[in-house]
């Protein structure tokens, strides 16, 4: 037998034993959605309303929405009066087990120069479509395991009301509540990670609700927002490799086998 194709079989058998070490599927999909709505007011007149919002059943896809309301108020001193709320999220998911939300620049621009405008304000949380979260997404675990989420929120301009996005675990509040106007109410930058336990069986619902709003009276002229990253998975403890994983396993080290014979052969031969 010739050996030249030692490197290969080598190759093959690391490949199997980097595949052994991976978990197991630990999560069945549900649904998943992803929800947008963009209300702004100025003058006490009436809220101009923008939404949007996709979903999927069954077989996880991406997801994108974006929104954006604008009022005005007419001119005050050659000047265009106008409150504008907006925002943009897309949410992916690699496979049932693992995936990513990524809200990008959530937030508004106050141009209002007129001293006796009435309460103006804008926002992105009041009655949102679908289930009423920003994001959200149904599974169903397929062993004991762990999800876990690594969120990081950032902010620009003048942040105050912006607030943030809670973690819903199951409709319980889980790691920091960033909605808390005591904490985050001037400044919603934060960053950390939640890992919650999953058991085989069990159905699980995890979201993502944001409370950015804001508003007053008089001149009011700023803009903020905020970008927020949230990035997830779900692992199984002591998983056992797939069926393909195990053919892949079974080539590597039958293919290690023969190499090996091959070597006592010409060993003896050579003796």
């Amino acid at each position: 037998m010739r050996l030249a194709s030692t490197p290969l079989i080598l190759a093959g058998a690391a490949a199997a034993l980097a595949f052994a070490a991976q978990p197991a599927a630990a999560a069945r999909a549900v649904n998943g959605e992803l929800n947008i709505v963009a209300d702004a007011y100025i003058n006490g007149g009436p809220t101009v309303t923008q939404t949007d919002s996709q979903n999927w059943s069954g077989a996880p896809t991406t997801l994108n929405v974006t929104a954006t309301a604008h009022a005005t108020n007419g001119v005050f001193r050659d000047h265009n009066q106008s409150v504008t709320s907006f925002g943009t999220a897309q949410a992916t998911w690699a496979s049932a087990n693992a995936g990513a939300v990524d809200f990008t620049n959530y937030g508004w621009n106050f141009s209002v120069t007129d001293p006796n405008t009435g309460a103006s304000g804008a926002d992105l949380d009041q009655l949102r479509p679908g289930s009423g979260a920003d994001w959200l997404y149904a599974f169903q675990a397929t062993g004991d395991g762990v999800f876990q989420m690594d969120y990081n929120v950032s902010a620009s301009g003048n942040t105050l009301g912006l607030f943030g996005w809670a973690i819903d675990f199951n409709g319980v509040s889980v790691g920091p509540d960033l909605t808390d106007p005591a904490i985050f109410g001037n400044d919603p930058t934060t960053s950390g990670i939640v890992t919650e336990a999953v058991t085989a069986g069990q159905f699980y619902t995890v979201a993502l609700y944001g409370n950015p709003n804001i508003a007053g009276s008089g001149v009011q002229q700023f803009s903020n927002s905020m970008d927020g990253t949230f990035d997830w998975r779900i692992t199984e403890r002591g998983g056992v490799p797939e069926p393909a994983s195990w053919a892949l396993m079974l080539v590597g080290f039958g293919g290690m086998g023969a190499m090996l014979r091959a070597r006592r052969k010409l060993a003896t031969a050579t003796a």
